[in-house]
């Protein structure tokens, strides 16, 4: 994330002598150059790459951890670090936010592959990247955790919290140490709020309109979804055009867009009207999103709920510390509106401003959101209906859960490995042991027997003796493939949950495999057990 930061810094520190989104400070010609240019760029670099890279962000991170296992390719994620850099260097209107989730996400899952670490490990390290990334944006370490299980998840996981608040923590601390503290909106601690019938009036207000904007940010994106089969060069010529004009008559609509809040919150008037900053800029995010910028959208709709909120309370003249207020509570209202998240938008806002003033007032702005967002627009996060466009789901089902949590292990047969020739002493052994099956290896494949029938071999030598025995100068051994049946069986590594290992019995029809847990140690796995693991656990 450090990185990630540094690359998007420090170019236009050191060629413009600007912060990061200061763009209305920059010459008219500058500002279109710079969105022409990227957009020209990215349009170049994703026609050079092959399809598979083009898929990135939130979504991406939650259709590869419900459908291929929480598998993310390195590949994307160099692809969402450059494109990401790209595009908000050149000023187009996304946020940093959702590469950094796709990057922490990615991280997690590398980490988790090299360790070979089961299903449960995978998305637990998983998790962590996602709650680090945010974690470290923010400097909100409990809003990243919240928003690995709200948004990625969509379910709280109770086994995943230790870790996951672990990471989140060390990611807030190295942002710190590295970055120094975020005081993105110089916001101090909030005066004591007074609940009064204007203030409630105003809230309501705000929560009407930030309905609004959420459904058009939503709306507007799906009818772009359309468009994903034309042209890269066609659809990023008109985010080209659209940024531009936006550039020349609105330079606050660039970028994340936080000096535009921040400006407002200093005390610092805008030169165009609030509300056109507001609509413009969640209709320029909308289009850069929708027709296929990969760069990210938490940041945007944070700071178009701010710049909402900020409207609410000049509208019903609020004093300036409470306009501080609504600004929070419009990012707090957006965020769960949009993402539907509302613990992780109210953690967020806490964690910022270091009070708790807030809470009772953006828990009416933030449920009523989420509830007139579900009622009134059936929508759900806009994450969850862009993987519902695509033909997935952003859950996966009860029984798919119960699998993934679990390994083989529960179902696992021990077996004996056993040599071609076998002692005769160590075939009357077997007597007493407990392991039903028993495994020896001819010509490279491995051959499955019931220990019950080489016991059932060895009482033959009661008839005399058998064309299997085999004799040397030291011992007599019984040629197991003389002396009785055995049947071949496939070998396979561990599968990382009873998911895969359900999935493998289905493909392939048969009812039994052998599970490599090791070099030299092996597990019998067999479809009735699984079923009947399944209908005992129902």
């Amino acid at each position: 994330m450090v990185l990630f930061y540094a690359v998007i810094y420090l170019p236009m520190r050191f060629f413009l002598g600007v912060d990061f989104d200061a763009y209305e400070s920059l010459s008219e010609a500058w500002r279109v150059s710079l969105v022409i240019v990227s957009c020209f760029v990215l349009a170049g670099f994703l026609t050079w790459l092959p399809n598979r890279f083009h898929k990135v962000g939130v979504p991406y991170v939650i259709e590869r951890l419900n459908y291929h296992g929480g598998n993310l390719p390195i590949g994307n994620a160099v692809v969402q670090f450059f494109a990401a850099v790209i595009a908000l260097v050149g000023g187009l209107s996304i946020g940093k936010e959702g590469p950094a989730v796709h990057l922490g996400a990615t991280l997690g899952g590398f980490l988790a592959a090299k360790a070979k670490l089961p299903q449960y490990g995978v998305e637990t390290l998983l998790a962590c990247g996602v709650a680090g990334a945010i974690s470290a944006i923010f400097q909100t370490p409990l809003a990243g955790v919240l928003f690995a299980f709200e948004v990625i998840f969509l379910e709280y996981r109770q086994r995943y919290v230790l870790p996951v608040l672990l990471s989140s923590v060390v990611a807030a601390l190295i942002s710190h140490y590295v970055l120094g503290p975020l005081d993105i909106f110089s916001i101090g601690n909030i005066s004591t709020v007074v609940f009064s019938g204007n203030l409630f009036l105003t809230c309501f207000v705000l929560v009407i309109l930030i309905v609004l904007l959420s459904a058009l940010f939503l709306h507007t994106q799906k009818a772009l979804w359309h468009l994903s089969g034309l042209s890269v060069w066609l659809r990023f010529f008109v985010v080209a055009v659209a940024t531009s004009l936006a550039a020349v008559y609105l330079p606050e609509a660039l970028g994340s867009g936080y000096s535009s809040l921040s400006n407002l919150l200093s005390g610092n008037l805008l030169l165009h009207s609030l509300l056109l900053l507001i609509v413009v800029k969640t209709l320029l995010t909308a289009l850069t999103i929708g027709l296929g910028i990969p760069g990210g959208m938490i940041g945007p709709t944070f700071i178009i709920g701010g710049l909402a909120g900020v409207q609410a309370a000049l509208l019903f003249g609020h004093s300036e510390a409470d306009i501080i207020l609504f600004a929070l509570l419009g990012m707090a209202a957006m965020m769960a509106a949009s993402f539907q998240a509302p613990l992780t938008a109210l953690v967020a806002i806490i964690e910022m401003t270091h009070s708790s003033e807030a809470i009772v007032p953006a828990l009416f702005v933030i449920v009523l959101s989420c509830l007139l967002m579900r009622v009134f627009f059936h929508q759900e996060s806009v994450f969850a209906e862009r993987l519902s466009y695509m033909g997935m789901s952003s859950n996966i089902s009860p029984l798919q859960r119960y699998l993934r949590h679990h390994t083989v292990k529960p179902v696992a047969e021990d077996v004996l490995v056993l040599p071609v020739n076998l002692p005769l002493e160590q075939v009357k052994d077997l007597a007493s042991s407990v392991v039903d099956y028993a495994i020896f290896q001819l010509e490279g494949e491995w051959r499955l027997i019931r220990r019950a029938a080489l016991l059932d071999a060895l009482q033959t030598l009661e008839f005399g003796p058998q064309p299997w025995l085999v004799s040397d100068e030291e011992k007599i051994s019984m040629n197991l493939p003389f002396a009785l049946e055995s049947t071949y069986i496939p070998l396979i590594d561990e599968p990382a949950s009873l998911e895969a290992m359900l999935s493998w019995f289905q493909k392939t029809g048969l009812s039994e495999v052998l599970v490599s847990l090791s070099a030299s140690s092996f597990s019998l796995v067999l479809r009735h057990r699984l079923d009947q693991f399944l209908l005992k656990n129902d």
